[in-house]
């Protein structure tokens, strides 16, 4: 697996175990870059069509990495763009609820609460030790529900959570189950049939290791007709190109939701990020983020430190949180003077390594995080 360590240069400046903030980029990802630049600087128009093909060919490799269809798929700004559309989106009625997890990055959060004004109720579920269960959720769903929201993982504590079995209970109630996936897309398996999800969101700057600014937004075909975009432009409707005598009906697929031109530049970047992921494999990628968060999770027991991540096996993901005795925020930046990044967050330091890094890494950030905390 470390043999495409080379592919990100990122390696020969710093052990970087902060992948669930902002990624660095591989290679691939800036020769993509620089190949659009050129391109737009000395063919411009000539290369468009050659442009928007290839956008078409990203949007049918992301559907492909979560087991959707690619006209289920549509490209967004950011995860929040794509949560808020879907926040936006439902016909809401006043009385109706949204259940949604306490402690979530804001994201996941914000959008719903913003639903107020429309006499909508926002339950934030709570966690108990980092986890959240189903059964809580379940408590928290009524006849008045419209929709259930969680992150596949937990920015702070790494929490894998059980999307399968929230999706399926979901199913069962007729309720939306919306997923923030981007502390989970590109280090672990998604599946959005497997696992019954109906909408997800994800920006491509963390496990994907694309640059930000450019995501997906996926929306399953039992919904497309019953999500309605609120922001409306030229690309809304069918055959965007005759621009008059106007025509306003709406597209029938995901791509209703891109409302103006796309981030042609971002897309060609994130395409470069799949299509690495794909050549990796997406199996073998998780089996080497959950062997690298084995690792620092055996090193962190045997230093007698409490983790704030769950230790449930199948919760594992590739954020380890741990607690320390020095306040996080200074043992971080202690760790950057070392050359190890990592972030604090939930009363510790995360840690956060991707696939092509390597045990002397893993050996490098525990001798950098046993100095720090001296």
């Amino acid at each position: 697996m470390t043999s495409w360590r080379a592919e990100f240069p990122i390696t020969n400046a710093c052990v970087y175990f902060d992948h669930a903030g902002v990624a660095p980029v591989s290679r691939p990802v800036a020769d993509a870059v620089g190949r659009f630049i050129a391109e737009a600087c000395d063919r411009a128009r000539l290369e468009y069509v050659a442009w928007e093909a290839r956008a078409e060919e990203v949007r049918g490799r992301l559907a492909r990495l979560i087991g959707g269809a690619a006209e289920e798929v549509a490209f967004v700004a950011s995860t929040s763009d794509g949560l808020s559309t879907i926040a936006t989106g439902v016909e809401w009625r006043v009385g109706d609820s949204v259940v949604a997890v306490a402690d979530e990055f804001p994201a996941n959060v914000y959008p719903w609460w913003g639903l107020a004004r429309l006499g909508v109720e926002t339950r934030l579920v709570p966690t108990v030790e980092g986890r959240l269960t189903v059964d809580a959720i379940a408590a928290a769903i009524d006849a008045t529900t419209r929709v259930v929201t969680v992150s596949a993982v937990d920015f702070a504590t790494g929490q894998r959570r059980p999307l399968a079995a929230i999706g399926a209970l979901c199913r069962s109630r007729g309720v939306l189950f919306c997923v923030d996936a981007i502390q989970g897309l590109g280090a672990l398996t998604i599946d959005v049939e497997r696992d019954a999800i109906d909408a997800l969101a994800a920006d491509g700057h963390k496990w994907l290791c694309a640059p930000e600014g450019c995501g997906l937004l996926y929306v399953s075909r039992r919904w497309l007709d019953r999500i309605v975009p609120q922001r409306l432009g030229w690309k809304s409707v069918d055959d965007p190109t005759r621009f008059v005598p106007y025509h306003f009906t709406l597209k029938h697929d995901a791509q209703k939701f891109e409302c103006g031109s796309l981030n042609l530049l971002g897309i060609h970047a994130l395409g470069a990020a799949v299509d690495l992921i794909a050549a990796v494999g997406m199996d073998e990628i998780e089996r080497r983020v959950l062997d690298l968060t084995r690792q620092l999770r055996a090193a962190m027991a045997a230093r007698r430190l409490a983790l704030v991540s769950p230790e449930v096996d199948g919760e594992l993901s590739g954020i380890t949180t741990v607690r320390t005795e020095q306040t996080p925020e200074v043992v971080v930046r202690r760790l950057r003077a070392a050359g190890v990044l990592a972030s604090p967050r939930a009363g510790g330091v995360r840690f956060s390594p991707h696939f092509y890094c390597d045990e002397d890494d893993v050996a490098r950030c525990l001798a950098a995080f046993d100095a720090a905390r001296a």
